[in-house]
């Protein structure tokens, strides 16, 4: 046993040490680098000494409520990309100048020196520096704005999720507006949501919307699914069979809560026979921002009114699927792009994503129980769920309209 796990720890030291000579043959199997990036996390907590555990919790808002932050303001002065384009390392005085902030050259080094401990950009010499592999990886349009959503939109009800459940006695309300998110922000009444007070910070939303329409950018969708494509295309020929213009004039696919219309555009390019027309729903000041092809229509809607579900607690959940259960033929699918928690063993994703949403929102990711509970309070019924990534439990709940 002592040699074997004497192998283990070495071929560990072994990777970090020469990592370019072993990487490559992880990060082409997926499965694999998953797998050996899930196993390390989970160790880490089990090799702790009751010491090293409590050091690790303490420190860790000053270490992670920094890096996020550091990488935040690497954005903003744009050094992943700038470091990125440029064939040689940049110095401290070039970088400042390419920002176009003019920034001080001291506080400079200070962030460069961070970023550097970090691994996100590469110290070379003293006051030159180069990209990295890490900031490579946050360098992208998605990418940046999704460190900027993080920063300027998330992280102040992350902070004060503690003081709001202590405020409310560890009973979160159900309701839209007394949030962890309203109580860090202190927002007007007229900004109680989230959505709400983007709509006065078209940055903040920008960000956001960019960053929602591209976080699942080479990742797989539930449109890799052939089975889910071939539920639809079936679904489809059903509801417009018999009716004036058949599939030639009907609505094909309605995305409900689509941001800037990133599913719309995917699922044409995924069918592209598709002859009905393919419409995009969300916020009119959401709507506006979104860049479509022929084919796909974009109508601003206010969900709770007239017609996504994750984002609002229960009790707006059962009022946003009334509406669409209103608007569905009896052949109708409606389908969920989420996350369906396991009842035990969820993964951290699943979980961070859960509290994040509370702090939010005061909305929740939900089990698969819960999810059936909720279709069948408005009168749905769960026909499938297929996960198209297993280990985040991403994946696509497909219901109809259950007859009256």
């Amino acid at each position: 046993m002592g040699t074997s796990l004497d192998s283990t720890v070495q071929f560990l030291e072994q990777l970090v040490s020469n990592p370019t000579s072993t990487l490559p043959d992880v990060l082409a199997k997926d499965q694999l680098r998953k797998r050996l990036l899930l196993a390390i996390q989970k160790l880490v907590p089990e090799l702790e000494t009751p010491e090293e555990a409590c050091q690790r919790i303490l420190y860790n808002l000053l270490q992670k409520g920094l890096e996020t932050p550091a990488a935040r303001i690497a954005v903003d002065l744009n050094i992943f990309n700038n470091l990125k384009e440029s064939p040689t390392p940049l110095t401290t005085d070039q970088l400042a100048e390419k920002s176009g902030k003019d920034p001080d050259r001291k506080l400079l080094t200070r962030i460069l020196r961070y970023l550097a401990s970090l691994g996100m950009v590469r110290e070379v010499d003293t006051g030159l520096w180069a990209a990295s592999h890490f900031g490579n990886n946050l360098s992208g349009t998605g990418q940046s704005a999704g460190v900027a959503s993080i920063v300027d939109n998330c992280s102040v009800a992350m902070v004060n999720l503690p003081a709001f459940l202590r405020l409310h006695a560890y009973k979160p309300p159900d309701t839209k507006s007394d949030t962890a998110f309203a109580l860090g922000n202190r927002v007007s009444p007229e900004e109680a949501t989230f959505f709400d007070w983007l709509k006065s910070r078209p940055e903040n939303a920008r960000h956001f919307n960019v960053f929602m329409g591209s976080h699942r950018t080479g990742t797989r969708t539930w449109l890799d699914r052939q089975d889910v494509i071939d539920e639809i295309t079936s679904a489809l020929k059903k509801v417009t069979a018999g009716k004036p213009g058949g599939e030639e004039k009907g609505v094909s696919f309605v995305d409900i809560g689509g941001g800037i219309g990133h599913q719309c555009k995917a699922f044409k390019k995924r069918v592209p026979g598709l002859k009905g027309t393919i419409i995009l729903e969300d916020l009119e000041e959401v709507v506006e921002h979104a860049e479509l092809e022929p084919g796909i229509e974009k109508i601003g809607v206010n969900f709770l009114e007239g017609q996504p579900v994750k984002d609002w607690p229960d009790r707006y959940s059962r009022t946003i699927l009334s509406h669409v259960r209103e608007a569905m033929d009896k052949d109708s699918l409606i389908l969920i792009d989420e996350l369906v928690l396991p009842d035990r063993g969820a993964h951290k994703y699943e979980t961070q994503l859960d509290l994040a949403m509370l702090a939010m929102l005061n909305a929740e990711a939900r089990t698969e129980t819960h999810w059936k509970q909720l279709l069948a309070e408005v009168g749905m019924e769960v026909k499938d769920i297929v996960f198209y990534e297993e280990e985040t439990r991403e994946g696509i709940i497909i219901a109809k309209k259950v007859s009256s």
